[in-house]
């Protein structure tokens, strides 16, 4: 295992100089990669498509939806029956259905007792090094990726073959070192 330290570009021109800045501090060519990271659950992993089967910042949602709907159901179908008759109470019904489970379904994400995934990786062009072999600091490495504009840098102990960081996995929760907006005053 080797110490990798990435970080995330939104754009080529960017994560090139960032490149070309590590080499020109010491790094070997077979020491940086770049490379492209799709957006979450866009990674083809599964036959359908994608990488999960369901959004996990989604969870508890459907609950809060079936909940809320039936609720939305039986006041909608009293509404329309004192409005509209039989008629009323089945248009009621169906409307308050849609209208509490849409509710029941947004309040629900914002329920304080649901557990929130780890973060995700963005997508975004990744610049990556190995720091092993190189006689660069780890603070001088990430002072140049976030120089050339990185929005956020990671690192992880991984395996370096070949120029490419081998065991790159787009799913596993990042260990963020530095992000952008933590420098925001």
């Amino acid at each position: 295992m080797t110490t990798i330290i990435a970080g995330i570009f939104e754009a080529s021109p960017q994560a090139d100089a960032a490149a070309e800045a590590l080499r020109a501090a010491g790094f070997a060519v077979d020491s940086v990669s770049i490379y492209h990271n799709n957006a979450p659950g866009q990674h083809g992993l599964l036959p359908a498509g994608g990488d999960e089967d369901e959004d996990p910042e989604a969870q508890g949602a459907g609950a809060g939806a079936a909940k809320a709907a039936l609720v939305g159901s039986v006041l909608g179908a009293g509404l329309g029956a004192a409005l509209g008759g039989p008629i009323g109470a089945v248009a009621g019904a169906g409307v308050g259905a849609c209208t509490g489970a849409f509710g029941g379904a947004l309040r629900s994400l914002g329920d304080e007792d649901v557990t929130l995934p780890p973060a995700r990786r963005p997508a975004g062009i990744m610049v990556a090094v190995q720091l092993e072999g190189g006689s660069v600091s780890e603070d001088t490495v990430v002072s140049l990726l976030r120089d050339d504009g990185a929005l956020a840098i990671e690192e992880a102990q991984g395996e370096w073959k070949d120029g490419q960081w081998a065991d790159f996995d787009p799913l596993t929760p990042p260990h963020v070192i530095w992000r952008k907006q933590d420098t925001v005053h």
